[in-house]
């Protein structure tokens, strides 16, 4: 857990939305790929998390152990409530149609492709894309070993569903705090976001950042995304920091959106609005 865990300055909006934390449950739900396990962070340590950061609502990821075994994080979403909490699920590129009714009646809203596993690669995007559309879901897309903007952008080409990339794109630090945003892979991932057909997650600054705590050289980056797209961006918190140590301060890393994103109605935008669109719109 989070050292001395505390309330953040940062007073999340009525029906505001976490869009990015995972449930780790490996007594009751054994790990797939126990190399990416984690220590155990069960629902109810989940909620207590969003109760003290000031979320009311959640969409969680299914973390990358469990592969495509969903049983987790789709328990999670009953045990919280679906007027609480949604979920975004990982499966085989075989999926069928029904299969993922059968998941959207349980509260799945969203696919997640994480690149580096087994389970789905950028070539799975477009015929899953058909699939999901028609229940108003969307992808999210991660490659931990650090994005190639260019392939992506030819994956989701003409795709029928929007998609949210994570934690900033993981792409490498630039080679300075004030020269990061100049970056060739950010200033790709910023013509994708123009498009408007693609989100980006303020999570997981760490992943980005040669700086670390308070990321200065992430700040250009987050204040670029928000002057471009502010409508585009989603906030996630990353808990329980998987594999990460020691583990960072929740509230104080909320924090640094009242500095990076200073007007609150924009602010409200990031946590409440853009993600009611993709997770309660039912």
């Amino acid at each position: 857990m989070t050292p001395d865990p505390h309330r953040p300055l940062l007073v999340c909006p009525q029906g505001s939305i976490e869009c990015h934390s995972h449930v780790y449950d490996p007594v009751r739900f054994p790990y797939v790929l126990q190399e990416l396990g984690e220590t155990p962070h069960d629902w109810q340590a989940f909620r207590d998390m969003l109760d003290r950061l000031g979320f009311d609502r959640a969409a969680i990821v299914q973390a990358a152990a469990y592969g495509t075994d969903n049983r987790c994080t789709l328990d999670a979403v009953e045990r919280l409530g679906r007027g609480r909490a949604r979920a975004v699920v990982v499966t085989g590129p075989d999926e069928t149609e029904a299969g993922f009714r059968a998941l959207h009646a349980q509260g799945a809203r969203a696919l997640r492709v994480f690149l580096g596993t087994p389970f789905l690669s950028l070539a799975d995007i477009k015929p899953l894309a058909k699939r999901i559309a028609p229940l108003g879901w969307h992808i999210i897309l991660q490659d931990p070993a650090g994005p190639n903007i260019a392939a992506w952008a030819e994956a989701i080409e003409g795709i029928p569903c929007p998609v949210v990339i994570d934690h900033l794109g993981r792409i490498p630090p630039g080679p300075g705090a004030m020269a990061s945003a100049t970056h060739p892979q950010f200033q790709a991932l910023l013509r994708l976001v123009e498009t408007g057909r693609v989100y980006v997650k303020l999570s997981g600054f760490y992943y980005s950042s040669a700086t670390g705590w308070p990321y200065q050289d992430v700040e250009p980056r987050v204040r670029a995304l928000v002057e471009l797209r502010p409508d585009r961006l989603l906030y996630g918190a990353n808990w329980p920091h998987p594999k990460l140590q020691p583990k960072p301060d929740d509230a104080k890393e909320l924090d640094l959106l009242l500095d990076w994103v200073p007007d609150a109605g924009t602010r409200e935008m990031i946590l409440r609005d853009n993600p009611a669109r993709l997770y309660f719109s039912d």
